[in-house]
């Protein structure tokens, strides 16, 4: 079968990391530099950025030569985005906006090891990845416990462990690598329908439009329960950006162009990507700082 991708399918890895990291940008723009008011087209348009990044996180763990390295890659990360948070404690250097908005970086490596353990052949490993998802639905009761007013401070659950988006994030990593079992199935089923060996789909446009569309499900799915969860929730812990939240199923419209090429992947930018997140918030919020002199 012809393996040529053809329009839509537009989009390589590389770029889709590039849309997610100017949408990412654009929220944090808002966020700074605007009041809740005026920042909700730019947080709007920042909710495309993490379903990207859960979605590469699957492609990476899935086609990584070493899971270790990728994993430790993140797990530095986290550990530099925790101590930036701890400091940030100690030193009231943001009035404590770091630890209340989290470690995305938390999100992705929890992420990253439930599919790792779910891509095992083994059924006792693939229950490992109850561990991640566990650990960041403990991540977010902590957090709503203490945004809701319910609690004080709560010591189990150390606010420098927690994730940004919490089972948020992690079930929506697990959900895309379901999509590419949802996407077997669908594979095996054409193949019995059509005669054509299950090996001839591989890497076709078949293939790919059959996996994106289901990740497209996964986001929208995610997204919504993340809306209901969030609506039975005390009224004081439901933020406004609940709603903004739901703009997050529009990634799905880069999702669905996507071709499963790899494109640009110098070294620069593999680790590039990585740095990116401290580094821009870092200048972005010197930028902020000077304003307020």
């Amino acid at each position: 079968m012809d393996t040529n991708r053809r329009f839509p399918l537009i989009l390589s890895s590389f770029w889709i990391k590039i849309i997610a990291l100017i949408t990412m940008t654009v929220d944090h723009i808002g966020f700074l530099f605007f009041n809740t008011h005026d920042s909700i087209p730019l947080r709007c348009i920042g909710r495309i950025a993490f379903p990207l990044f859960c979605f590469m996180i699957v492609e990476g763990v899935l086609y990584t030569k070493s899971f270790k390295k990728y994993a430790l890659r993140l797990g530095i990360m986290a550990s530099v985005i925790s101590l930036a948070v701890i400091g940030d404690e100690l030193f009231h250097i943001s009035g404590g906006e770091l630890r209340s908005e989290g470690n995305i970086y938390i999100d992705l490596l929890l992420g990253a090891l439930a599919v790792y353990f779910l891509k095992q052949n083994k059924w006792y490993y693939k229950l490992l990845s109850i561990i991640p998802l566990g650990l960041s639905i403990a991540s977010f009761i902590a957090s709503s416990m203490e945004w809701c007013g319910c609690h004080g401070q709560i010591l189990w659950y150390p606010f420098f462990l927690r994730g940004q988006y919490d089972w948020y994030g992690v079930l929506m990593i697990i959900l895309f690598y379901v999509a590419h079992l949802l996407k077997d199935v669908f594979i095996k089923m054409n193949s019995a329908t059509t005669g054509i060996n299950v090996e001839n789909y591989k890497d076709t446009n078949i293939e790919r439009n059959a996996l994106n569309i289901f990740s497209v499900i996964m986001i929208i799915s995610v997204t919504l329960l993340h809306y209901f969860i969030g609506m039975i929730m005390p009224a004081q812990y439901v933020p406004w950006m609940l709603k903004v939240q739901l703009c997050a199923m529009i990634s799905g419209v880069f999702v669905l162009l996507y071709n499963g090429k790899r494109g640009y992947n110098k070294k620069w930018f593999q680790y590039g990507s990585y740095l990116y997140y401290p580094v821009h918030l870092i200048i972005l919020y010197s930028i902020y700082l000077i304003t307020l002199i």
